[in-house]
């Protein structure tokens, strides 16, 4: 579970629902106080004021559906610029609020918009957006007395924020490390669940494959051939599909049952490199295996899956008494057969889907 880096961005909620509301009521928010400012100041209304307006919409807009956690640091950037920018953009009206002992609408909207980025993360970049709106306050007003103080007040919603994240910080680091612990178990107890699921099954099938055959062995009646021979191919079946669960399909398990019959020793094996292969490259394979099987009347024939990363995903080695075919199938579906004789030897590389050595 990823970390969440003193981000508060959970009180905010991850519903798109919630997120808008929060959205709609900070600029609603916004709204009211740049009209009561503006009409009290008796400012007109211009370019420059809906530009700055414009600005710090899109800024609270943005520290709200940031994905980020903690917020993205170029985003939290322009969140902690757009105060001290849109106070500069209007600068020819914010005497006229100091003289109407108004809110200074930037400023105001501003400190919203930064005490959101304090439960964002970025308390750093919020103080820093903090001083240079109340600096830019400063400097549009030419110094005056009254900016220092008028400026500063509408900021107190970032003290609020921060002493706020300050005090619940440790506690929703405490809620996370519960959330995470119980997914781990979740987790835990879900594979618990599917390994108990996975034993059953096996045990299912076994009981269903194997139970006649043991009630036979407890009537303690001596076996005919035919039946000593069937115990045997239903042992080695067994075994396959304990020993090579990937080539134990119906096809592989068929054609290697009728190769023991003929007398031919088979051997699967499976070391995980087909559980993520694609489906293209397991039915490879396992037809090749089959094709194998199905061509060779008496010797040896292992088939083996090989570990995983390898360059080859698969060999199937043939040792007959008048040849010795050993045949590579690697990661790409290339299918490279070597057949040795005593005249020599020959090979040849097919690409997949070809069968054709």
């Amino acid at each position: 579970m990823t970390p969440d880096h003193g981000d508060l961005s959970r009180l905010l909620s991850g519903q798109r629902s919630t997120m808008v509301t929060i959205i709609v009521v900070a600029l609603a928010t916004d709204a009211a106080v740049m009209i009561r400012s503006v009409r009290l100041a008796g400012i007109p209304l211009s370019p420059t004021l809906f530009l700055a307006a414009a600005l710090l919409a899109a800024s609270t807009v943005l520290v709200v559906l940031d994905p980020g956690v903690p917020i993205r640091r170029s985003s939290a950037l322009l969140v902690a610029a757009a105060g001290p920018v849109a106070t500069l953009i209007v600068r020819d009206q914010v005497t006229a609020q100091l003289d109407a002992r108004t809110s200074m609408w930037t400023a105001y909207t501003a400190g919203i918009t930064l005490a959101l980025l304090v439960l964002r993360g970025r308390n750093l970049l919020a103080w820093a957006g903090t001083v240079a709106t109340w600096l830019a306050v400063v400097a549009a007003a030419g110094g005056a007395a009254t900016a220092f103080v008028q400026g500063v007040v509408p900021l107190v919603n970032v003290v609020i924020a921060a002493a706020f994240a300050a005090i619940m910080r440790p506690t929703l680091r405490s809620l996370h490390e519960l959330e995470a612990e119980s997914t781990t178990r979740a987790a835990n107890r879900a594979r618990l669940d599917a390994q108990k699921a996975e034993r059953k099954r096996q045990l299912d099938r076994l009981d269903l494959r194997a139970r006649p055959m043991l009630e036979r062995i407890a009537t303690a009646v001596p076996f005919q051939p035919e039946e000593r021979e069937e115990c045997r191919l239903l042992e080695a079946e067994l075994r396959d599909e304990l020993r090579a669960p990937q080539l134990s399909t119906s096809e592989v398990l068929a054609a290697a049952r009728a190769a023991r019959r003929r007398g031919v020793e088979v051997m699967l094996l499976d070391d995980g490199g087909l559980e993520t292969a694609s489906l293209a490259l397991r039915d490879l394979v396992r037809d090749i295996a089959v094709q194998e099987l199905d061509n060779t009347d008496r010797g040896h024939v292992t088939v083996r899956v090989l570990p995983p990363g390898r360059r080859n995903l698969a060999t199937v080695l043939v040792d007959a008494e008048d040849r010795n075919r050993r045949t590579e199938i690697d990661c790409a579906g290339t299918v490279t057969a070597t057949l040795d004789r005593s005249a020599g030897a020959q090979a040849a590389e097919v690409p997949l889907p070809s069968h054709i050595y």
